[in-house]
């Protein structure tokens, strides 16, 4: 009880004189003072640790921590200080504490080896956590590699999802966020959810709706949880990290553990903590003379291109184009056969007509991302029915009701562009058909769709281009096309801009390859003195 009292004391006293130090305020403490409060990044969907009330005002575990650090900020300064929580995913919180939009992330942001080369992070933690597997009671799991071939659900930047997938051999399906993770399992797309075990625990102890889940292997992964600050501020970091040991040791976490339901923890080490290695056996042989290249790159100027030195990602975002492109081809050829079938259909009978004009209307007048959430979560999960998680049949699995949403949607604009060309063919070519002799189907085969094809195909190659990149929809729904791949990639490594730029790459090469086939096309058709 001394001892413990002795060193509560001395946090104390090392905090006081952090907080009362005369030496030159650095650029954040600056920037705090002048503007009289403290930005921190938080996840507000991680319930105990930060949510939202009905008011709007961020409560929870994470936001006690910040207010404690708003009232020493207060002494330090000689202010009031307020605070603001800047809501952030996986993605974006790390270059918000770059850009300084954020002083300080407080978040259950893991320490690992990728992370430390971007942001300080500060010790002692203030809790540690892992993976867990929350699943339906009638799920039976023994062991974790007993789930190598399953899918599991999770979030988008979760650092566990490279470290499973890769250990276990799972496909994980990665949501947005917690919400849209939650309904993909309760709506059995998923064996299992992949997420921290304080916020499973808590999950399964608030919320009558989880009733019927539980938690079966033990955890993994386990990593120390810390706050992190931009780096090249040694005094904001020191303040910071005087204040991370008084509330270690003078009790406060472990109040704030027992207030919020939450497993006790002791502070991990970072060199405890367990995580994905890199892989450059398996990426291929003409990569593999260029893996030194870029991770000399890396290391040199900070331009980060995993893909070319790091088996996974490779893989990862070579999967994400073959996925694109896979979406594009069937999009392609099935929304011109709507459009060809649709425009057709205007021109029989009413009913039949009516039918066709309201489906143009309906898909062309409502945004395809709402029109992918309804197929998904509410048609898809009708469909579903009983299924068991894991495979599913084409019309139920996220790739399916993903290829046929874009296919319905741009084949609405389709179904316009064919009716186009099939009007702009003259009267006088048609009436100079029948009286040749041609019937209703010669006619319209070897007449009307040659000339029509060749008055619409800029238009209808306009719409394909339009497709091939609005596929991206298809992330919103956990299918690992290119732009989920690199989002999945860059909420690893934070290398944002290197990873859109290859993506950019990607789209344009695909639009290339597109556009040359198309003019080759239309120098085939091209008849000669028929114009341009």
């Amino acid at each position: 009880m001394v001892m413990r009292w002795l060193k509560a004391w001395g946090a104390a006293t090392l905090l006081a004189a952090s907080l009362g130090a005369v030496a030159q305020d650095g650029p954040v403490l600056q920037r705090i003072a002048e503007r009289g409060v403290v930005n921190a990044c938080t996840n507000v969907e991680n319930r105990p640790f930060a949510y939202l009330t009905p008011s709007g005002k961020a409560v929870g575990f994470n936001a006690d921590l910040l207010e404690n650090l708003r009232q020493s900020l207060s002494q330090r300064l000689g202010r009031d200080i307020s605070a603001q929580t800047i809501p952030t995913s996986g993605a974006n919180r790390v270059p918000f504490v770059q850009q300084g939009k954020c002083d300080v992330i407080i978040t259950g942001f893991s320490v690992t080896e990728e992370r430390q080369r971007l942001v300080d992070f500060i010790f002692p933690g203030f809790y540690a956590s892992g993976a867990v597997l929350l699943t339906r009671d009638d799920q039976v799991v023994d062991r974790w590699e007993s789930l190598r071939g399953e899918t599991l659900c999770s979030s988008q930047g979760s650092t566990y999802n490279q470290s499973v997938a890769e250990r276990y051999g799972v496909n994980i399906l990665a949501f947005a966020g917690l919400t849209e993770s939650a309904q993909a399992l309760r709506d059995r797309r998923c064996i299992g959810q992949v997420m921290d075990e304080a916020v499973a625990r808590l999950r399964l102890q608030d919320s009558q709706q989880w009733q019927g889940y539980r938690i079966q292997l033990p955890v993994i992964l386990e990593a120390p949880w810390s706050l992190a600050v931009a780096k090249g501020d040694p005094q904001w970091r020191g303040l910071l990290e005087a204040l991370a040991l008084h509330w270690r040791q003078s009790g406060f976490l472990y109040q704030l553990e027992s207030r919020y339901g939450l497993p006790h923890k002791h502070p991990l080490d970072p060199s405890e903590a367990q995580s994905a290695t890199q892989d450059t056996q398996s990426l291929p042989y003409f990569l593999q003379r260029l893996t030194d290249g870029f991770a000399r790159l890396n290391t040199t100027t900070g331009w980060n291109f995993p893909v070319f030195y790091d088996g996974w990602t490779a893989r990862q975002f070579a999967s994400g184009i073959f996925t694109t492109l896979q979406l594009s081809v069937i999009g392609i050829l099935g929304s011109c056969l709507i459009g060809l079938f649709g425009a057709l259909a205007m021109g029989a009978s009413r009913p039949l007509r009516w039918l066709v004009r309201g489906y143009v209307e309906l898909l062309r007048n409502t945004p395809s991302l709402a029109q992918l959430y309804f197929i998904y979560f509410g048609v898809g999960a009708l469909l579903r029915g009983g299924l068991e998680g894991g495979a599913a049949p084409w019309y139920a699995n996220p790739f399916g009701l993903a290829a046929l949403c874009i296919t319905l949607h741009y084949g609405a604009f389709a179904v316009e562009i064919i009716r186009a060309g099939l009007l702009a063919v003259p009267t006088s070519t048609r009436d100079a058909a029948l009286a040749l002799g041609y019937g209703r189907a010669a006619r319209l085969w070897h007449i009307q769709l040659p000339l029509a094809l060749r008055a619409c195909l800029p238009a209808l190659g306009n719409n394909m281009v339009q497709l091939i990149k609005g596929s991206s929809i298809a992330y919103a729904v956990a299918v690992p096309e290119v732009l989920y791949s690199a989002q999945e990639i860059w909420s690893e490594r934070y290398n944002v801009v290197e990873m859109m730029l290859l993506v950019l790459i990607t789209y344009f090469a695909a639009m290339a390859v597109l556009a040359w086939a198309l003019h080759c096309l239309e120098r085939r058709l091209h008849i000669p003195g028929g114009g341009a």
